[in-house]
């Protein structure tokens, strides 16, 4: 199972075209993964649950565990939750 996460909020703006000044405006989104509301735990039964850096691509390391048969993938871009 992959779940992406992502911060509780997005900042965008918007320009005052008297001033010419950037407001800017915070919109929060209840529906985002984070660490508190995630189903992918040690409780709920899940092993070798792995956390990757930024702009690492979970596709890539699901198919190099499926070809290689290991478990797990000890790289300085993925930690692991044990």
């Amino acid at each position: 199972m992959v779940e992406e996460w992502a911060n509780n909020y997005v900042q965008w703006g918007d320009i005052d075209p008297a001033t010419k000044k950037l407001h800017k405006i915070v919109v929060k989104d209840a529906e985002l993964i984070n660490e508190s509301n995630t189903s992918i735990t040690i409780e709920n039964g899940f092993k070798n649950i792995a956390f990757l850096a930024p702009c690492t691509s979970a596709l890539g390391i699901l198919d190099v565990l499926d070809k290689s048969g290991v478990a797990r993938i000890e790289s300085e871009y993925v930690k692991y939750e044990d």
